[in-house]
This record gives structure tokens, C-alpha cells and sequence, in this order.
């Protein structure tokens, strides 16, 4: 047995007690010590490692979940986005973007919703557009879920897309084929193992 420390940042006081009481009401019996201080929810638990780490993702889940509702978001139906923000991309990818770049992010159904400004929505949108459209390996030597991977880690690493390309070969994500390079695995999986990688 382990006692482990936590300290939460939360958004304000009121976000932290709130997170303090679902914490209570969700996480499985556990010896924990708890405390708020202003905008900081500091927790004492006594667990296996295991039973640690799992509580440092619940209370994650937990926050991400409450701060939806303290941040200001923006919410726009996705089939009404390409014609609101003047530009096109795969969703999918827009959402994996702001994901990384630490944005709070959903897209259900047809609603995108994101705790950031609609511009700041739309300007990391003309990024991956501008990948896609300019640079010549991402246009012809890719297939489309590649496209996505690389125009993603080039806007989020601030890396150009020739770059990226060349560095998942070097991991083996990508294999070079006959005309076109061949993805090894399912594109977001190859981008969270990257970036895993070049942020550490």
C-alpha cells in the first residue's frame, strides 16, 4: 500500500468543491484525506499503485466533465461549420487538433462544441486546411486517413508536414508503397504515440 498526493488546479472554488462531492459520490471506496484551498482540491489516498493510478484518471474524467460547464465554449452544429468558418477540413482531425493543443473538445452527434473562441476554432481549422493544400507529399503520397495524421501533428508540433512524414517512417508508422506511402496503424493511435514520443 501507497499514500499518494494530489494536488487539482480547478477553474475556481465553486468548480472544486463540486469536483470534491462527485469524487465522493463516484470513486469506488477509498481511503482518501481531502481538502479545498481556493482554486486547489488537494487529496490524500491510500491505494495499491494500481488503485492510484486509476483514481488520478477518474478524478480526471471527473474535472474535464465539471469544467465544461464553468469555461466559455463555443457550440455550432458541425454540418454548419465549413460554411460559418469559410474553410473545410475532416472534423475528425480538427477535433484531434484542439484536443492536443489542450482545448476541452466534443463533437456528438452534429455538435461541435469546444472551450475556446469560434476564431481560434477556425484559425487552427485554416492550418490543417493549408497543410492539405499546400504541401505536395500530403497532396499526392498519401492515403486519406495518413493526410489527417500528418496535417494534425504538423499544425500541433509546429513542424512542417515533409518533417512529420519523415519521422513516422523512422517509427514505422507509415511503409513506403508502390505509389503511395501505406498507414501501419490506425491514424489517432499514430498520432498519440507520436506525440508521446517528441513531447517527452
Amino acid at each position: 500500500m501507497k499514500v499518494r498526493r494530489f494536488v487539482i488546479k480547478c477553474i475556481n472554488e465553486e468548480a472544486c468543491l463540486e469536483l470534491l462531492n462527485k469524487i465522493t459520490e463516484e470513486v469506488s471506496a477509498m481511503w482518501m484525506k481531502t481538502e479545498v484551498r481556493k482554486n486547489q482540491l488537494l487529496i490524500e489516498a491510500l491505494g495499491m499503485p494500481y488503485e492510484l493510478k486509476e483514481l488520478r484518471y477518474q478524478i480526471e474524467e471527473i474535472k474535464k466533465r465539471i469544467e465544461m460547464r464553468y469555461r466559455p465554449y463555443v457550440e455550432i452544429k458541425a454540418s454548419e461549420f465549413p460554411k460559418r468558418a469559410q474553410v473545410s477540413v475532416p472534423l475528425d482531425a480538427l477535433v484531434e487538433a484542439l484536443k492536443l493543443m489542450g482545448y476541452q473538445v466534443s463533437l456528438e452527434g452534429d455538435v461541435l462544441r469546444v472551450d475556446a473562441d469560434f476564431e481560434e476554432v477556425v484559425d487552427v481549422a485554416r492550418k490543417i486546411k493549408e497543410v492539405y493544400d499546400t504541401s505536395d507529399i500530403v497532396r499526392f503520397r498519401l492515403p486519406h486517413t495518413a493526410k489527417k495524421a500528418v496535417a494534425v501533428l504538423s499544425v500541433t508540433l509546429s513542424m512542417e508536414p515533409e518533417e512529420v512524414v519523415n519521422t513516422l517512417l523512422e517509427m514505422g508508422h507509415l511503409r513506403e508503397g508502390d505509389f503511395k506511402y501505406e498507414i501501419a496503424k490506425d491514424w489517432k493511435e499514430m498520432v498519440r504515440e507520436t506525440i508521446k514520443v517528441l513531447r517527452e
